[in-house]
């Protein structure tokens, strides 16, 4: 069972192309997923993991959409589920994990303290554990193969560039990875460059490479400045970021860090060009596109950015 996850539309964009003056700019769009995110695709990899290893209670940590998507499909597949949360946050992210019947756990600090108190019960009470890094990298990023594998599809080509938001980096490594494994069984002529965008000074997928560092450093927790708008993309210690970063350097891409205000410039980009509406952590991905063409002065090609949230306005 997939509970509708996946297959999601992949829209051309001729408004911001236009905008950019490229020739072939494409969205993915993620949040056409039943709870609204990419995060679904992780949930279920887990999911179907804890299921055929025997598990009756799976946990996370989430600030969110983590925790939305594990309740969801747990829920479906009958699976206990236990969701660690920041005791800071409050509202409709709650609401609706309690929803898909969750247990909801609040714990003091942020989302790295919400991780380790999972991993320390799911250890504690052997359930399995499905937060992202460590052991569960390998299984985390096959979780978005499907996502480089959808996009080939509908383009019958590997795109030139492939952008996305980051904060752990599972999403962009697992898209290398699915494209790396097209290039392999040679189905793909070529691997894309993989771009990746986040918070300034908020992420340590991009201050590693932004400082041209090959091993993934750490920041300081109290250096860490959270805001409504950033809140999804800042992770001290990004849990898979060594993958992601190995993937940016791979493939000749960029790590790019931005402002408050350019994630919500490139929101309404989204919205005013192409009628669609996504979160500004999501819109990201559009703005290191626009770093990228700048760097590289080449605005020939195929691009796709993929859009963690976000649906495409019909209009009637």
């Amino acid at each position: 069972m997939t509970y509708g996850i996946g297959k999601t539309s992949l829209v051309r964009a001729k408004n911001l192309e236009d905008h950019f003056n490229i020739d072939d700019l494409f969205l993915k769009l993620e949040g056409e997923n039943p709870t609204g995110t990419h995060k679904d695709r992780l949930a279920i990899q887990h999911v179907d993991d804890a299921i055929i290893r025997g598990y009756e209670t799976i946990t996370v940590g989430s600030c969110g959409n983590y925790g939305v998507a594990m309740s969801f499909v747990a829920g479906k597949s009958k699976l206990d589920c236990k969701v660690f949360v920041p005791k800071k946050y409050t509202g409709e992210m709650i609401d609706r994990i309690k929803a898909n019947s969750a247990e909801v756990f609040r714990v003091e600090g942020g989302y790295e303290e919400a991780v380790e108190a999972s991993r320390k019960n799911a250890k504690k009470n052997g359930w399995y554990d499905a937060n992202p890094g460590g052991k569960n990298t390998p299984i985390s990023l096959v979780a978005y193969v499907d996502v480089a594998e959808e996009i080939q599809e509908e383009l019958g080509k590997p795109p030139d560039t492939v952008s996305v938001a980051v904060g752990n980096g599972t999403t962009l490594a697992g898209l290398h990875l699915g494209f790396r494994l097209l290039w392999r069984k040679d189905r793909a002529e070529h691997i894309p460059h993989m771009l990746g965008a986040s918070s300034l000074g908020n992420n340590a997928i991009i201050e590693t490479v932004r400082r041209e560092k090959r091993e993934m450093i750490e920041l300081s927790p109290e250096d860490i400045r959270e805001s409504e708008v950033n809140e999804p993309l800042l992770n001290w210690r990004s849990l898979d970021g060594q993958e992601a970063i190995n993937a940016i350097y791979d493939t000749e891409g960029i790590a790019v860090g931005l402002e408050d205000d350019e994630l919500v410039h490139y929101k309404d980009l989204l919205s005013e060009k192409e009628d669609v509406h996504c979160l500004p952590a999501s819109a990201s991905a559009l703005g290191v596109l626009e770093k990228f063409l700048e760097y590289e002065k080449n605005r020939i090609g195929t691009h796709v950015i993929v859009l963690t949230s976000g649906v495409k306005h019909v209009r009637d």
